[in-house]
């Protein structure tokens, strides 16, 4: 008995060390690419510091691989023990799923917005340009009204929402998870087919608004399986942390 209690025990605390580094390792790139200086002089210095971010951008990416790859190999083995240790991993395993860090599929929908090729008429055309692109704001309420729909999961470009994701305008482009982005917006959602498109395609709603500038701006369809990659990015919190019980006053 204190063999197995202290098998688990081992076992957990080398998962969650291995987390710990991944998040870690996550962390510490994105702030050094955020504080990062790009040399200022001339271009072909410029050229080779793009070309040095990016091997070292891929050789993080490969090492964040390898580091899933192993806790998937702990799990894995953990949750071939006791009965008490399979259920423990059924539980960190529906946590990993609540928290986007697993790939996933099901039935769901497939929408893609992009912007009009069409050029803007009327009295004013130099306030319509403004209409025929793809906005935050235009996919921020496409995810909210899926959220609303029963989606069990979502991602645009290939990007998992999850609770800390963003989504912003910055000129031309729109961020989402940190990664830069432009049109098209590939969305997948994974949910009951039937209640995502009906949600999208009601009257006054995003879709709806869209269409009405231009319908080849939306094109919509439903899909038996539709597979969701996880969250890739950084879940380190620096100010957040459980808080302890409440006291129940008497």
């Amino acid at each position: 008995m204190k063999d197995n209690k202290l098998y688990q025990i081992l076992v957990f605390f080398i998962i969650w060390l291995v987390v710990g580094l991944l998040l870690g390792l996550a962390f510490k790139e994105q702030t050094r690419i955020r504080t990062a200086e790009l040399p200022s002089a001339r271009l072909p210095e410029l050229a080779r510091a793009y070309v040095q971010e990016k091997r070292s951008n891929a050789a993080l990416e490969e090492e964040i691989r390898q580091l899933r790859q192993k806790i998937n190999e702990l799990e894995n083995a953990f949750a071939s023990g006791t009965k008490q240790a399979q259920v423990l991993s059924q539980s960190l395993q529906e946590a990993k799923m609540i928290a986007g860090l697993l790939d996933v599929e099901g039935p769901g929908i497939e929408l893609i917005l992009q912007d009009s090729k069409r050029k803007p008429s009327g009295e004013s055309p130099e306030l319509l340009p403004e209409l025929y692109t793809i906005h935050d704001y235009d996919l921020l309420r496409v995810v909210n009204e899926l959220r609303q729909a029963g989606a069990e999961a979502i991602s645009i470009n290939g990007q998992r929402i999850v609770a800390t994701t963003g989504i912003r305008c910055t000129g031309p482009v729109v961020f989402i998870n940190d990664v830069k982005m432009a049109s098209p917006f590939t969305i997948l959602a994974i949910g009951d087919p039937k209640t995502l498109k009906g949600a999208l395609e009601m009257p006054g709603g995003a879709l709806a608004d869209l269409k009405s500038v231009d319908p080849k701006m939306v094109q919509l369809r439903v899909l038996d399986k539709v597979r969701i990659p996880a969250y890739g990015g950084s879940t380190q919190f620096r100010y957040v942390q459980p808080a302890p019980p409440q006291e129940v006053k008497q």
